[in-house]
């Protein structure tokens, strides 16, 4: 693969690691960078976290991942968690260097401080020197904000193909100092038809009550947790089309580990909404620097008529606000429910860097020329 050499010398070195247990050997000074990243303005939350990334790597095969690591001035300055793959890329069969991400990461990004164009540059020049991929992905990075965007820029200016492919937009709830000034902002129909259901649901089954799960019961009540939690997920519409957690043995052993990492941390969130004393919805959920991330909401459908996804939201928040949280990102796509409770938005993208070859020019040209006007005609 040739490339255009970049226009500035790079005096940041990058080694690009391919054994998983590097993540862990790297935690201390990956948490360090996550932390600047996050005070400088910086995607924050889990999803950069090296426990998050080490779960998912977990499962790759050997020789899969690809973790791109830039230091320079003495310091760690990114961190490019990726793993290759051959599949096709817009009906072209392709290699690809995909980020460490998937539909169950909800976010991602490159940690490292926007506007690092040193670090970027070296990333860059890291990867225009392995001939072994045709197309880089990223996949749902924030539109704003993200540090991917300083690499699309490196790329650009070196002369890759790249650009970016609009993908989901998460509703984020603002919480404010008080419950009442929460059901001020919201729609007082809304907050009337939760007031019917909680009353209905009270007395014709059993009184409400949030459970917080945090570590403090050990392992085997955290495993317990985790399988009602898996359970209730699957008795739903997700249990039927076979996307449930629980259908895949895989996702399963994931999302234990990312349980059990984060709750060492005290991050872990997994809450359940009991009725009757019985655990009758739930969110595996993470809660860092006051924002509650939820991943996975599920309920039990025999009790859908009295919407206690929606009674659990509540719960929550009014949990969050009493103890200083300012935060509830819904993550995932914009569903009907949660537009009733914020109607703000966090738009993400997918970005692509294609290899400054002829295959990869191609198959730029198909991928972000050619399959958008295909997919207009189909709309029309």
């Amino acid at each position: 693969m040739s490339a255009p050499a970049p226009a500035a010398a790079v005096r940041v070195r990058v080694d690009v690691l391919s054994e998983r247990e590097s993540i862990g050997s790297l935690s201390g000074e990956w948490e360090r960078l996550r932390a600047d990243v996050s005070a400088a303005g910086g995607t924050r939350g889990p999803f950069l976290a090296p426990a998050w990334f080490a779960a998912y790597a977990a499962e790759l095969p050997a020789g899969a991942l690809r973790l791109l690591i830039a230091r320079g001035d003495g310091q760690l300055r990114a961190v490019l968690p990726l793993m290759f793959e051959r599949r096709a890329v817009a009906g072209i069969h392709a290699r690809v260097l995909r980020s460490l991400s998937d539909d169950h990461s909800q976010r991602f990004d490159l940690l490292m401080k926007r506007g690092d164009n040193e670090a970027a540059r070296a990333l860059l020049a890291a990867l225009s020197s392995d001939p072994s991929w045709d197309v880089l992905e990223m996949r749902d990075a924030p539109v704003e904000g993200s540090a991917v965007d300083t690499l699309l820029e490196a790329a650009n200016r070196a002369g890759f193909p790249s650009g970016h492919w609009s993908a989901m937009s998460s509703p984020a709830l603002s919480l404010p100092s008080s419950r009442a000034d929460l059901y001020s902002r919201l729609n007082p129909r809304f907050c009337a038809n939760l007031r019917r259901r909680r009353r209905r649901l009270e007395q014709e089954v059993g009184p409400i009550a949030l459970e917080r799960v945090r570590n403090a019961g050990g392992r085997v009540a955290l495993e317990r947790a985790l399988d009602d939690a898996f359970r209730l997920e699957a008795a739903g519409w997700k249990g039927a089309s076979g996307t449930a957690i629980a259908a895949d043995w895989r996702l399963v052993q994931r999302y234990r580990r990312i349980a059990y990492a984060f709750a060492e941390q005290g991050a872990l969130a997994l809450a359940f909404l009991t009725v009757g004393g019985h655990r009758k919805a739930f969110h595996f959920a993470l809660l860092e620097q006051g924002v509650y991330y939820l991943f996975k909401p599920g309920y039990d459908p025999a009790l859908a008529r009295y919407g206690p996804g929606h009674l659990l939201v509540q719960e929550v928040v009014e949990d969050l606000i009493e103890h200083g949280a300012h935060e509830l990102d819904f993550l995932g796509d914009c569903d009907a429910w949660k537009r009733e409770w914020t109607g703000d938005v966090r738009r993400h993208a997918w970005r692509y860097v294609f290899a400054p070859t002829p295959f990869g020019r191609a198959l730029a040209w198909l991928k972000l020329r050619l399959a958008p006007r295909l997919k207009r005609v189909v709309r029309r």
